[in-house]
C-alpha cells in the first residue's frame, strides 16, 4: 500500500478529493486549531497506517461519487 494520506491514520475525508489531517488537533485536544488541508495524494513523515479504515474511505468515496451522478442524471 502507498504510503498516502488516503491510508493514514490521521486522514479525515472532507470531500471525494481532499480532506485535512488530525495531527495537530490530537496533539493539543484543541477543536480551535487550524486544520491543515491535504489531497488524499500527498504524504508525510507523519504517515501511520490506518489498516480497514481505508477500505472504508474508498467505499465512502465510491458510493458518494456514485450519488453525485445520479443526481447529476436525473
Amino acid at each position: 500500500m502507498k504510503q498516502t494520506c488516503m491510508s493514514c491514520k490521521f486522514y479525515k475525508i472532507d470531500d471525494e478529493l481532499s480532506g485535512y489531517c488530525r495531527v495537530e488537533k490530537n496533539k493539543d485536544k484543541n477543536d480551535t486549531v487550524q486544520r491543515e488541508m491535504v489531497r488524499q495524494d500527498h504524504s508525510c513523515r507523519k504517515w501511520i497506517d490506518c489498516g480497514q479504515q481505508y477500505y472504508i474511505r474508498l467505499g465512502w468515496i465510491k458510493a458518494h461519487v456514485k450519488k453525485k451522478r445520479n443526481s447529476a442524471d436525473r
